[in-house]
């Protein structure tokens, strides 16, 4: 199956890439996804140490309240992050 995933703000910069297409075997997670791209994953851990957490989107909906790590991919789905950030 082929997931879209997109990085925002701050993060294209430091990844080099906006937009890429992965393809994953059937049944998924949104953990095995983060295996494949391990640049994403240290970006998460890198703001985890500094007391942070990533937002990441699954088609809109926040991660979190599907699953987590183990979130169900599903062919055509587009997983979006974004790195915390701060305002005024």
């Amino acid at each position: 199956m082929k997931i879209r995933v997109k990085v925002f703000f701050t993060l294209r910069e430091r990844l080099g890439w906006k937009e890429k297409l992965m393809e994953l075997p059937e049944n998924a997670k949104l953990k095995d996804l983060l295996d494949r791209l391990p640049s994403i994953k240290d970006e998460i851990n890198r703001y985890k140490a500094k007391g942070y957490n990533m937002i990441i989107m699954i088609n809109g909906r926040h991660a979190e309240f599907l699953g987590g790590l183990n979130a169900d991919l599903h062919d055509g789905d587009e997983v979006a992050f974004f790195p915390p950030a701060a305002g005024g």
